[in-house]
């Protein structure tokens, strides 16, 4: 029973219907919290780990674990927590080293054992097909080569903080790559249990193909395909 949530990338305050339904899923934790996408030269992971903290100790749960490092983290280490949460920043670093580790794999693996994943703007990027999406605000100075990202929508791309006057881009991306894109507002996000995708924000949630463009209110059913 997979279980999603991606988050738009907005404040918490944006983030406060979909940060209380992970409250909900996962009881109050534990957590763990991945900063990968931070480049720690501009942004210190321990500020996002603090940041992460000010978002859901209010809520309710305080059991957060950060990992900076996942290069020996295996399902075993992952498996005794409820959730695991990929946090913002650039989104070609942050696959590059999920790939290089492997820890692609892991994800895969806790979410179909049942654990939660929730994507925050580069960490919701991943989670869809291609992450080239992302090439408008992240610079690719990894070199990373491979823009897959790890296709748990559907065969839909992920783009995030989306504004209206991002239309005619996203509809270029969805003509050159031939599927999907749903676009997130930073009010806006999705809740993914198998095979259905829920509209959970402020804001509506917006599916782009080649040819078409709709848009789901809050609370209600996506249609991908």
């Amino acid at each position: 029973m997979p279980r999603l949530l991606l988050s738009g990338g907005g404040s918490a305050e944006d983030s406060l219907l979909l940060d209380q339904l992970l409250v909900q899923l996962t009881a109050k934790g534990p957590m763990v919290y991945l900063p990968l996408a931070l480049d720690p030269q501009q942004r210190p992971y321990a500020s996002g780990y603090e940041w992460i903290g000010s978002v859901f100790t209010p809520l309710g749960l305080d059991h957060i674990t950060m990992w900076s490092d996942v290069s020996a983290k295996t399902v075993d280490d992952l498996n005794p927590f409820a959730a695991l949460y990929i946090g913002g920043g650039n989104t070609f670093k942050l696959l590059r080293d999920l790939k290089e580790a492997r820890f692609d794999q892991v994800i895969r693996h806790f979410l179909h054992s049942g654990g939660i994943v929730y994507g925050g703007s580069a960490g919701a990027i991943i989670c869809g097909r291609d992450i080239s999406t992302a090439s408008l605000l992240d610079r690719n100075d990894v070199g990373l080569e491979d823009a897959t990202g790890l296709d748990l929508l559907q065969g839909a791309s992920v783009w995030c903080h989306y504004q209206p006057t991002d239309d005619q881009q996203i509809r270029s991306f969805a003509e050159r790559l031939q599927h999907p894109i749903i676009a997130l507002d930073e009010k806006t996000g999705l809740y993914v249990q198998d095979d259905v995708v829920l509209a959970v924000g402020f804001e509506p949630v917006v599916v782009f193909h080649q040819d078409a463009r709709r848009t789901f209110p809050p609370s209600s059913v996506v249609l991908i395909s």
